[in-house]
């Protein structure tokens, strides 16, 4: 390179001077690029210090718990379907039901007030019409006969559709804590699906009625009707199925895996029995408790999600 004290400068065009380096990893750099792999061939890893690199070249390591930013603790709970720990379901039942007690009690009492006045007034009635038409006879006393028949009908249709609606309001307050929400008393009379729920309650209603005609049989089969309906209410609430959809899936959940259900059946009847025995208050907290175990075995059995 020749000298120019004090001159002008060097043109960019004078070929005396050398042009400057390009920059690292260019195509015109001292590292030539890397050519693509043959045909079938993979691509090598990124070099150290391009975007997303790691050290070693090895690629980022994924987020926790499956979602980018995942924080333990954040995911639902959600095992393979099919799998149902009885242990593990009461002590989550329990606890939950310790930690919304105050809405379910009082959700509860509200509910037991509604299906007290009705049951009152209802008997009244009957009552009434029995007095009033007991001293009649021919025609006239059959006619009551009938009607009183007809009647008690209504009257039992009448709080099997409250129970079910009442056992429905459970539910959905249970299915609401499995997904990691909180509750209120307003919860527990939510009237959504109310069409489809009394619909199961007039087919559960009239399978009822039916079997109070069998003595000791109809009991029996009753009893195991409702057994296989078990999950009918969550699978109405969860799954926005109609009835007698809700009635198929109830009976396919129970026959995927007879002994688990029964156990899991018998366990919320003993719950409830035991929380009948205790009076009143008793049945505060088995009901609710009850509810939420149905939702979690529900839940472990169709592989949804239950909130830790």
């Amino acid at each position: 390179m020749s000298e120019n004290p004090g001159g002008t400068p060097p043109r960019d065009d004078d070929a005396s001077v050398p042009p400057p380096p390009p920059p690292y990893g260019s195509s015109g750099g001292s590292v030539p690029p890397t050519p693509p792999p043959p045909p079938g061939a993979a691509y090598p890893p990124p070099a150290y210090g391009t975007p997303g690199a790691q050290p070693g070249g090895y690629p980022p390591p994924a987020s926790p718990y499956g979602q980018p930013g995942g924080q333990p603790g954040a995911q639902p709970y959600a095992p393979p379907p099919g799998q149902v720990d009885i242990g593990a379901g009461f002590s989550w039942a329990f606890s939950k039901f310790g930690q919304h007690w105050v809405a379910f009690v009082l959700g509860g009492l509200a509910w037991f007030v509604v299906i007290a006045v009705v049951a009152v007034v209802g008997l009244g009635l009957i009552g009434g019409a029995a007095a009033l038409t007991g001293g009649s006879d021919g025609v006239a006393g059959a006619a009551a006969g009938i009607g009183a028949s007809i009647g008690i009908a209504i009257y039992v249709a009448l709080i099997v559709l409250l129970l079910v609606l009442f056992s429905a309001a459970f539910i959905k307050a249970a299915l609401k804590v499995a997904d990691g929400h909180a509750i209120s008393v307003g919860d527990l009379f939510d009237t959504s699906h109310a069409g489809q729920l009394v619909l199961l309650a007039l087919v559960i209603g009239a399978v009822g009625l039916v079997a109070s005609f069998i003595p000791v049989i109809g009991q029996i089969a009753f009893v195991v009707a409702g057994f296989f309906v078990f999950y009918a209410v969550v699978a109405i609430v969860e799954r926005n199925e109609g009835a007698i959809d809700a009635i198929r899936t109830s009976v396919a959940l129970q026959t995927r895996d007879l002994g688990t259900g029964v156990l899991v059946y018998l366990v919320v009847a003993v719950v409830s029995w035991v929380g009948s025995l205790v009076c009143f208050v008793g049945v505060l907290v088995s009901l609710p408790v009850g509810a939420l175990l149905t939702v979690f075995a529900y839940r472990r059995l169709t592989g949804g999600q239950i909130a830790a």
